[in-house]
């Protein structure tokens, strides 16, 4: 039996957009015809917040009730105004802990708040260049932690995979008992406060919106997606998603790169366009 949606939440990388980093010009007047009947539209990403600044201005999710789940689940945020309604932050002494774990040079680590990435390096590396490069961040070298922003949205760490598995396999248990710790790419990994994450900000917009989880619907593709799809009343993972992600959704889609989106939503709702 189908649910009476009111809310779909989309995650960005390897959903949203395709492979070229655009999204489809399909999903684009799909969404336009959502909005048109009332359905609620999140964005749902691991990016900070003006790491998709592009992305809901395009889609024109800019009115005082667009509302953005970012930094995986650390923050739900106004997209018109920027202002938090849901803060999980982590806190200076947090990071200080962080850094302290840190016994490789090869290791870099950065901070990621709303409108800035801070790195203490010369000569960021690769993984880190090429997050940046994604998100079209500024970055800022800073001489203390008081020179940052006190709202924090993660720490992440980028090196090689190799080098990132010894510090898991030195560290990881310690991060742990304080934090959320994932690895979402081979390169990068990120640090949360142990309350943020997607699942989590989802309930939180349900309080907030007034609309069930029965009645969301969510699409993924990534690990960090996994408990999402598993907690709304529909489950959607991309073909190209991870597979634990596949196995828990309760449909596996086409590819990002395909108008997959587009073609299971008109199906799912009886859209005639």
């Amino acid at each position: 039996m189908k649910k009476d949606i009111k809310l779909i939440a989309f995650d960005i990388d390897g959903t949203l957009i395709n492979s070229k980093g655009e999204v489809l010009d399909e999903t684009k007047a799909l969404i336009k015809k959502l909005k048109e009947m009332g359905i609620k539209i999140i964005l749902c990403t691991g990016r900070t917040f003006n790491g998709h600044w592009w992305i809901r201005e395009g889609l024109d999710l800019m009115n005082d009730d667009d509302l953005s789940i970012v930094s995986t689940g650390a923050f739900i945020r106004q997209n018109s105004t920027g202002r938090a309604l849901v803060n999980k932050s982590l806190a200076k002494d947090d990071v200080a802990f962080i850094f302290d774990q840190i016994d490789d040079p090869r290791l870099q680590m950065s901070i990621h708040t709303r409108d800035i990435i801070f790195i203490n390096e010369d000569e960021p590396n690769e993984a880190f260049l090429k997050d940046k490069g994604l998100v079209r961040m500024p970055r800022l070298k800073y001489d203390s932690l008081d020179d940052i922003p006190d709202e924090i949205a993660r720490v992440c760490l980028s090196a090689s995979p190799e080098i990132l598995k010894d510090f898991e396999d030195k560290h990881r248990a310690d991060i742990e008992k304080r934090f959320k710790y994932m690895r979402n790419a081979p390169f990068i990994s990120e640090i949360l406060n142990p309350k943020a994450g997607k699942s989590e900000a989802l309930r939180d917009l349900a309080d907030i919106s007034g609309i069930g989880l029965d009645n969301m619907m969510y699409f993924g593709d990534g690990l960090n997606d996994l408990k999402s799809v598993g907690l709304v009343g529909v489950g959607v993972a991309m073909g190209n998603g991870a597979e634990p992600t596949r196995k828990a959704a309760d449909y596996v889609i086409g590819t990002n790169d395909e108008p997959s989106i587009a073609d299971f939503i008109r199906k799912y709702l009886d859209i005639n366009e």
